[in-house]
């Protein structure tokens, strides 16, 4: 359970107070206190700018009284104590531990007063201890001298109870008040839990009725959505096509009608008479195309795309198709297209068509084995194996937020002449021929790429 986890927590905690207090109060040994002090003293000696600051740094460090700094040949050259300035080292003890440079602590009783600012601190006859250690940085030892009280104080530990004991009993206490929080509250948790189980059976039973009631309003609501979404579709069809039928048919048909009521009202010249019927034909051309364009779009919408594909020599595809020129091809009478000729003509001339009415001068195509061109948008499914056939053009360019919808039925980028079925039928008959439509358009003109299937042998293509 979590609350037991909880008091065999607090129990640690206490466990863990009761040891460090008593281990942090018992008296550190002799040895320790030789070990640190020497270690301190010599360090704060070796980096000190003079004899006499590092004694004094080293005194005020350690707490003591007198700590003296002593040559090789063991004379006490500076100390904080001026009765041992200039002596000598007497004792053979000390002597050695001079002369071997080991850390050396011996109890030594003094023979005569020992000073310091001026006030006699140890008598005659002082039993004091005396610690020897070689500095850390440069030549020379380092002694620091202790009388018995003041080596007893340094060995001593403080009797009080620590911080961090106290914060460890703080812990434990919280341990335990919060196991038992925990006790009460998984009390009331497990009668809380039979009342729930049975509110939940009771909400289950209701959630059931509510999803199948959810599932029925949400499938009206997506029949509701595609009938709404079609009505919508076919309404704006309609509208698009009504603008465009009133635009694009009333304009070559005022052209013809006109022409009529000239040639019956008017007394015109046989120039003018020319002329006129000139207009009227080209206008009946163009009223002609617009309706043939229009029947191609319904055809293919409602019957699907019909072609019948084979494979076509290269030569035969680009004399069929009127290409301008042949791309690096390793040797173009060994490459195949899979295609329908008269089909790939009709793209290609509406493309052409295309570029000129939209304001383009010079329209080349080409043919070529590896694409021309990264394409901004592509449609339709390009072939593994393919051969490219592009129409390039100098005309303005297309207009990169129009570029998504160019291929789309009745769009168009401005009001001029067309029925924005063009691309539109481009597509679908690109698509029918099992490749894909690419474009890449600057301000100073637009590529349209096709890409359809081929196949190279090793044997020359001859046409069929």
């Amino acid at each position: 359970m979590v609350s037991a986890a909880i008091w065999v927590l607090a129990a640690a905690a206490l466990a863990i107070a009761i040891v460090y207090q008593v281990s942090s109060t018992q008296p550190i040994g002799e040895g320790s206190v030789f070990r640190d002090d020497a270690a301190t003293a010599s360090e704060i000696i070796g980096g000190a700018t003079s004899p006499a600051d590092g004694v004094t740094r080293a005194r005020n460090r350690l707490g003591v009284e007198a700590v003296s700094l002593v040559d090789p040949s063991g004379k006490v050259t500076a100390s904080t104590s001026d009765t041992l300035a200039g002596l000598t080292l007497v004792d053979p003890l000390l002597r050695f531990g001079v002369e071997s440079g080991r850390l050396t602590a011996l109890a030594v009783s003094v023979d005569q007063p020992i000073e310091i600012d001026g006030v006699v601190e140890w008598p005659a006859g002082s039993v004091l201890y005396h610690l020897v250690t070689p500095l850390v940085e440069g030549e020379g030892f380092v002694m620091v001298h202790y009388d018995v009280a003041e080596l007893l104080a340094r060995r001593a530990q403080p009797g009080d109870v620590r911080p961090l004991t106290l914060e460890l009993l703080a812990l434990s206490g919280v341990f335990a008040i919060l196991g038992g929080v925990v006790l009460m509250g998984h009390s009331r948790a497990a009668r809380r839990h039979r009342e729930m189980v049975a509110e939940s059976e009771m909400l289950r039973t209701h959630s059931r009725e509510l999803e199948e009631a959810n599932a029925k309003l949400a499938a009206a609501r997506r029949k509701a959505e595609r009938a709404l979404a079609l009505a919508e579709e076919k309404m704006r069809i309609r509208s698009e096509f009504v603008l465009m039928i009133n635009h694009e048919l009333r304009t070559p048909l005022t052209s013809v009608v006109t022409g009529a009521e000239l040639l019956r009202d008017e007394a015109l010249s046989s120039e003018e008479v020319a002329e006129v019927i000139d207009s009227m034909v080209s206008n009946g051309k163009r009223l002609n195309e617009i309706i043939d364009q229009i029947l191609a779009v319904a055809r293919i919408e409602n019957r699907g795309f019909v072609s019948e594909l084979a494979t076509v020599p290269l030569k035969e595809a680009c004399t069929a198709t009127r290409v301008d020129g042949l791309g690096d091809f390793a040797d173009p009478n060994t490459v195949a297209v899979l295609t329908d000729v008269r089909t790939l003509g009709v793209v290609i001339a509406s493309l052409v068509d295309n570029a000129r009415t939209h304001g383009a001068s010079d329209v080349v195509v080409r043919c070529s084995p590896e694409p021309t061109i990264e394409p901004l948008l592509e449609l339709g499914d390009r072939p593994r194996s393919a051969v490219f056939f592009t129409v390039s053009d100098d005309g303005p360019g297309i207009d990169l937020a129009f570029l998504p919808r160019a291929f789309e039925k009745f769009e168009k980028n401005s009001f001029g002449s067309g029925t924005g079925l063009g691309l539109y039928m481009v597509r679908l008959m690109v698509e029918g021929l099992g490749g894909s439509i690419g474009v890449d358009t600057t301000p100073k003109g637009t590529t349209f790429q096709i890409a359809l299937p081929a196949q190279v042998s090793d044997r020359t293509m001859e046409p069929v």
